[in-house]
């Protein structure tokens, strides 16, 4: 009778053997994630947010705003004789010096046919400014460090897209890569 019950044991587990080891490693899999997931790790520290407000400096003093910013109103420009919509803030001023809005490093700065001479100036949090229709002789050059209200260059008629607009800055202000109206950053008023 021992060896009939023997036999038993061996078709059965041969038969059924693999869904038992299966079984067993399956739950050894379950076991092992619900413990290494309700394992305590050592609590990561708070690193306390800045939630100083970014305070930006005009691009120019005492600014007469030309051209606003605009993405869904069209704007005729004259120079080139046509409507289009205007990603930027065309300003004036009796003092042609430009200015940095915000603390922060060059990173940029060329000259095209269109826009003039450009300077782009990268800022923490994402802020990036760039500042066209410059003259040829900048303050600054790439990888310059420059701090709110550094001089960096000067408005001029640099810009062929904008000629008839007389020597003026061109501003445009983007965050985190997509270009913001930068009157929601700036204080300027209608003169």
């Amino acid at each position: 009778m021992e060896t009939n019950k023997k036999g038993r044991v061996k078709r059965v587990l041969k038969k059924y053997g693999y869904y038992a080891l299966a079984f067993v490693l399956v739950l050894g899999i379950t076991l092992a994630v619900v413990f290494a997931s309700t394992a305590q790790s050592p609590e990561e520290p708070t690193v306390p947010s800045d939630t100083t407000p970014v305070v930006f400096g005009l691009p120019v003093e005492s600014p007469t705003v030309l051209k606003w910013y605009s993405d869904s109103e069209l704007f005729y420009n004259e120079t080139l004789k046509q409507w289009e919509s205007h990603k930027g803030i065309d300003m004036t001023s009796e003092n042609l010096n430009v200015y940095s809005v915000l603390d922060g490093v060059v990173t940029d700065v060329q000259t095209t046919y269109e826009d003039g001479t450009c300077i782009t100036i990268t800022h923490e949090g994402g802020y990036v400014s760039k500042y066209s229709s410059l003259s040829d002789e900048t303050s600054v050059t790439i990888s310059d460090t420059v701090n709110a209200g550094d001089v960096i260059g000067t408005m001029s008629e640099s810009s062929a897209n904008e000629l008839l607009s007389g020597a003026h800055l061109h501003f445009e202000l983007y965050k985190d890569g997509q270009k913001v109206d930068p009157s929601n950053y700036l204080t300027l008023e209608d003169k």
